[in-house]
């Protein structure tokens, strides 16, 4: 096929942040879905249970997709003899799904203007123009289905290499993170993929080996814990000098990944908690506690113990766990009027995520995954949290922004 124009390219770049982010909703749902099945677990053996089952479920799934489909999903599950990345080889594949299944449909796309492609529900215009959707919706149930087939797979495989033994694992982990978080800093110019999953597996796997059960290594295990937890809040907040490496698909890859270990697979670290660690938590806590000096001096604050003061705040502020006042979520509402549903969103909504965090009217811990998921409240879709620095125009925002009162 001869080389795609410009307008060609965009509208295939159209197509693939539709998949993508259709991709990007099923997988949280399966997420959220998993983390319950868990929650709802007694032991280690009822996860591993329901861990088995699900693994189960998925490979029949795809084995059961329609016939169209499956050779695209054959491709994505053959091993590739280029050792190209997982997300390079899904886009190779999609395009390829795209340009074969539908290309009379992205022919007429090219000749439409993407401004009006943009302002309707892609599934509406595919339909619209006489089309079936249907089979790219299974396409891209069929890909959430491989990819969650792997990732519960690697949950309970146990490694077949009669090499490996703990300390190889601990290597290839510290130097895995090694990488990555040079790459982070700048210190490093290129990031490559590292299966972070399946060496977890592998950890937790010789960890509870009767051999390697000690204090010293369950604590590493805690302590790996803190360091997906450190990488996930950088990622999500640009914590980092190398803001090119968003640019990196590998790098995003692996730290989407690792966000989903230190949510997903808390359980599994749980499990390794040391006796002072539970203590710890579990000890009674006094007022003295509190009341510990510390460097920064008490700042008195007055309550007004009266019901309409809090039921005003309830009424005026509905989403509390995200804007730390009411005034914060009417600043917000303003900036909604101002800013409204364009084809700027992306970065109009990543400025005002990250300004608003600056100014402390959106809490500190609430993430750029959450609040694109609460941006669909207002029918606002945005598939990532731009970093500040690749925003653009940002007097232009910063005036509005301060307008706004």
């Amino acid at each position: 096929m001869a080389e795609l124009s410009d307008k060609e390219k965009k509208v295939l770049d159209l197509l693939l942040e539709h998949i993508y982010f259709e991709i990007f909703c099923i997988e949280q749902g399966e997420r959220d879905k998993g983390r319950l099945d868990y929650s709802l677990c007694s032991d280690d053996d009822e996860k591993q249970t329901i861990t088995t089952k699900k693994v189960q479920k998925f490979k029949k799934r795809i084995s059961k997709c329609n016939p169209i489909i499956a050779g695209y999903l054959n491709a994505l599950t053959t091993p590739d003899p280029l050792n190209t990345e997982f997300e390079e080889l899904r886009e190779n594949i999609t395009k390829n799904f795209l340009l074969t299944e539908y290309y009379e449909l992205f022919e007429e796309l090219v000749k439409i203007d993407i401004k009006d492609l943009e302002r309707y529900k892609f599934e509406s215009v595919i339909e619209s123009l006489g089309y079936d959707y249907k089979l790219l919706k299974d396409f891209v149930q069929g890909v959430c289905d491989v990819n969650s087939y792997y990732t519960y797979k690697s949950f309970i495989d146990i490694p077949n290499d009669s090499e490996l033994n703990y300390d190889k694992v601990v290597k290839k982990l510290n130097d895995a993170f090694f990488k990555l978080e040079a790459f982070m800093s700048g210190t490093i110019n290129d990031y490559k993929h590292f299966d972070f999953n399946t060496a977890f597996t592998e950890l937790f796997y010789f960890t509870r080996k009767s051999e390697n059960y000690n204090y010293e290594n369950c604590k590493r295990v805690g302590q790996y814990w803190g360091l997906t937890d450190q990488i996930r809040v950088d990622y999500d907040k640009t914590n980092f000098e190398n803001a090119k490496a968003y640019n990196n698909k590998a790098f995003c890859h692996d730290c989407d990944v690792i966000t989903a270990i230190a949510w997903h697979r808390l359980e599994e670290f749980i499990s390794f908690q040391t006796p002072d660690e539970v203590e710890e938590q579990t000890r009674k806590k006094s007022i003295s506690d509190l009341m510990r000096p510390t460097s920064i001096n008490p700042v008195i604050v007055k309550v007004e113990n009266t019901n309409n003061t809090e039921n005003s705040e309830k009424e005026e502020n509905p989403y509390p766990r995200i804007f730390t006042s009411n005034k914060a979520f009417d600043k917000f509402n303003k900036l909604l009027d101002e800013f409204g549903n364009t084809k700027e969103n992306l970065v109009n909504y990543s400025f005002v995520f990250h300004r608003m965090k600056r100014d402390e009217l959106i809490y500190d811990d609430f993430q750029k995954l959450q609040f694109t998921y609460f941006l669909l409240k207002f029918e606002i879709n945005i598939d990532r949290i731009k970093p500040m620095k690749e925003i653009g125009k940002l007097e232009y925002r910063e005036s509005i922004y301060m307008k706004t009162k």
